[in-house]
């Protein structure tokens, strides 16, 4: 029994819960009233759904190959007649071993409670899949609840959920916990007792009015929960050894330096993280700058300020090609500061200078007992929340650099919890066109790219997988470059994770002096990296692409201004959800607004200040209650966290 429910667990984990209990922080999708059944057919076609009493009288069973006589085995389809009070009749289709083992047990004669839709099919009356309840069921209302789709069932969800009803007491307690709530705050704010008194309506109403109003009780709760975590955020105590002493005017000879007009997003935001670093109070500030606005060099002068100051810095970026790419931008605008690359393989003394590296700064510093007191982490939507904290002390700063923010930071930055640095502005002007095209354009598409090529622009093929294996139905990186050098020879490249660091770094190099003229690649350059004179980016088939992958692989284009094309290839019919996906980037080309449009879409993430979940299936407080953008900002504007707007 035991081994059972730590099974159930472990898939009710992806709904964001981690104890049987805490499932009872779920809000059903609707209530069924099974209190009063009709036993006179209503009228059919009307789209709604019925609790019916009716009287069985026939029932047949069939295989695919033919009718067997009132027997499970090998059906695959079940018919029964049933007649009303009335005498009328209705044929009842049932499609499915299981349900139709259920619908073998009720005695021909007897009368059965079911609950569905009424429709006329060839001139006869019929109901298909109804759901036949439970006679533990009859006579109360019965909340149904949502799983998620193909992770977790609504069936395992509400059996769990039966499991936890005696521990509803251990429940209330976690939804004071999680609410940051003391129960007399609760019962002021909700106008109910106790939490197990909200949890016992929701999941065995009275009546389906009263299951409603608990629903809206637990939406209101649920913002309640998000405005009372963002207040825990924001009161955090200063800490000795966070404050560090930037001289001011250093900073000021720092921007000088920059090889153009710094612009005023940036130093507003150069003067924001300063601020923030001259305080008492350790930094947690998110620096969101679209690809292009010039981020890295944003917070490279207050690293070098702060690395002057006498501080330990350290940058964290993704992968090597962007350690490499930063570490050569920091010597060249700070000469006289050692800045060191520290990879995995590196043999490197990080106890001096601007450390540069890979996450395998992480183990390194645990290793040398050494302890940062300014972490920069680029791209934050690459690292997770445990290993960032690996990183970070008591008294340490923390900077999350991004292009696109990820679901929680917007949730947080929505409501005020973490200051946020914008970049806006692009220090060069570019125009880049996004474009959605199917494979009947495709000699169009290549037409276009090879006159992009011949004009001297460089272009980029992006696949999603490396090899054909992965995924029959994409196209890849290798047999791709087999392709295209076929007609171009050498001065095609390629560029994957699989290859050497040597490899790679040849190819970034090529890249750059202009050797390549089509790379062939698969997300691996998608973050930060610079190719001055790439016009042209063809992301193939980009349903298999994130929002932010495609946002920063967009980001590659015309990175010293002028006009770039970002072309989203679709080889085959996609489903709606990713055809919504790419219509959004071909609308907008602004990252931080894309971050809002994205968490509203996938849901936002866990808020605790602890919490490691970043998305999806995070649940805010309860499981099935969704929270739009315009419900989260007011109640922050009701709690005074951010102005009302004009």
């Amino acid at each position: 029994m035991i081994s059972m429910i730590n099974e159930d667990i472990g898939r009710l984990s992806r709904l964001g819960f981690s104890s049987l209990p805490e499932c009872l922080l779920t809000v059903p999708k609707s209530f069924r009233d099974y209190h009063d059944p009709i036993e006179v057919l209503p009228l059919p076609n009307t789209g709604e759904s019925h609790y019916l009493a009716l009287t069985l009288t026939e029932r047949s069973t069939y295989t695919r190959q033919g009718k067997v006589s009132d027997e499970l085995k090998g059906s695959f389809r079940a018919v029964l007649r049933a007649a009303d009070a009335r005498g009328e009749r209705v044929q009842i289709n049932v499609i499915g071993k299981p349900a139709i083992e259920r619908w073998m047990h009720p005695e021909l004669g007897t009368v059965v409670n079911l609950y569905g839709e009424l429709t006329t099919f060839d001139g006869r009356l019929s109901i298909s899949n109804p759901t036949l309840v439970a006679a533990e069921d009859v006579g109360r209302v019965v909340p149904i609840y949502q799983g998620r789709t193909n992770q977790v069932s609504a069936e395992l969800l509400t059996e769990s959920i039966g499991k936890a009803l005696p521990y509803i007491n251990e429940a209330a307690c976690l939804l004071l916990e999680q609410t940051l709530m003391h129960e007399g705050d609760f019962a002021r704010f909700t106008g109910i007792s106790d939490p197990a008194t909200l949890l016992r309506t929701l999941h065995a109403p009275l009546s389906v009015r009263e299951g409603l109003e608990a629903i809206e009780v637990a939406k209101t709760l649920s913002v309640k929960a998000l405005v009372n975590k963002v207040f825990a955020n924001r009161s955090k105590p200063a800490v000795k050894g966070s404050l560090l002493r930037i001289d001011r005017e250093q900073v000021a000879d720092l921007i000088h330096r920059a090889p153009f007009e710094p612009t005023d997003d940036q130093l507003r935001a150069i003067d924001e993280i300063v601020a923030d670093l001259r305080s008492p109070f350790p930094m947690e500030r998110i620096l969101s700058g679209d690809v292009g606005t010039g981020k890295s060099f944003t917070f490279m002068v207050p690293a070098a300020a702060s690395h002057l100051a006498g501080a330990r810095v350290a940058i964290i970026a993704p992968s090597q090609i962007l350690v490499d790419q930063l570490a050569s931008e920091l010597s060249a605008l700070f000469f006289e500061i050692a800045v060191k690359k520290y990879t995995s393989k590196a043999k490197v003394d990080i106890s001096s200078g601007i450390i540069v590296g890979t996450t395998a700064v992480l183990s390194a510093a645990k290793k040398e007992g050494i302890v940062f007191d300014l972490v920069i982490a680029d791209e934050q939507h690459k690292f997770s929340v445990s290993q960032r904290k690996k990183l970070l002390a008591p008294h340490t700063n923390f900077l999350e650099a991004t292009a696109t923010a990820i679901p929680r930071t917007v949730a947080l930055v929505k409501l005020g919890g973490m200051p946020i640095s914008i970049l806006s502005q692009a220090p060069v002007e570019r125009k880049i066109t996004s474009r959605i095209i199917t494979v009947k354009a495709r000699e169009k598409l290549n037409d276009f790219v090879m006159d992009i090529i011949n004009r001297g622009g460089q272009a980029a093929f992006i696949y999603p997988v490396v090899n054909g294996d992965a995924n029959a139905s994409c196209h890849s990186v290798e047999a791709a470059y087999e392709r295209f050098r076929r007609v171009l020879g050498d001065s095609v490249g390629m560029i994957h994770g699989g290859l050497s660091e040597e490899l790679k770094t040849n190819t970034i190099r090529l890249m750059k002096e202009n050797g390549i003229k089509l790379l062939v690649a698969s997300t691996v350059i998608e973050v930060g990296v610079t190719f001055p004179n790439l016009r042209v980016a063809v992301a193939v088939n980009a349903e298999n692409f994130g929002v932010s992958q495609l946002h920063q692989l967009r980001g590659r284009l015309a990175r010293k201004g002028g006009e770039g094309y970002f072309i989203m290839y679709l080889t085959k019919p996609i489903q709606q959800p990713a055809s919504d996906r790419l219509r959004l980037l071909s609308t907008c080309s602004d990252g931080f607004r894309l971050a809002e449009m994205d968490a509203e879409a996938r849901g936002f993430g866990n808020l605790d200040i602890d919490g490691d979940r970043q998305s999806g299936s995070a649940r805010m407080l309860f499981w099935g209650i969704t929270l739009g953008r315009p419900e989260i900002e007011q109640g922050a504007i009701d709690a005074g966290l951010i102005p009302a707007k004009q």
